[in-house]
């Protein structure tokens, strides 16, 4: 039961089953901007792209990426993000919600990334 907990946890919206691959998937991507020749490879510039979104989501709290939100296929509203209600009211957000979520979004775009790589088989 253990190594099942191990397989399901994640951190930042990464699963454990998948973190090896998005290790070797950051390999192939440059330091600043667009992957090199983004048209034959989309689904490693997609990855990028959703990478950027999910660090901003967990660092940030989606300050500045909300824009982008849409390449995991969520919206802000999907998000319970923590929030201020004028001066006396805070909603702390639900983080564990927040990370299943965005794992759940996340997972096919590293799966499909490595596939276009070569890193696993379809």
């Amino acid at each position: 039961m253990e190594i099942q907990t191990e397989l399901f946890t994640s951190e930042w919206g990464v699963r454990n089953d998948v973190k090896h691959l998005v290790d070797a998937l950051q390999d192939k991507l440059p330091a600043m901007g667009m992957v090199k020749n983004a048209n034959k490879n989309r689904c490693l510039e997609k990855f990028r792209k959703a990478q950027n979104v999910t660090y901003d989501i967990f660092n940030n709290g989606l300050i500045n990426r909300g824009k982008s939100l849409k390449v995991l296929g969520l919206k802000k509203d999907d998000l319970p993000l923590p929030e201020y209600y004028g001066r006396d009211h805070y909603f702390p957000g639900n983080w564990e919600r927040v990370e299943f979520l965005v794992s759940e979004a996340f997972t096919p775009i590293i799966r499909a990334a490595a596939i276009e790589q070569g890193m696993i088989r379809g």
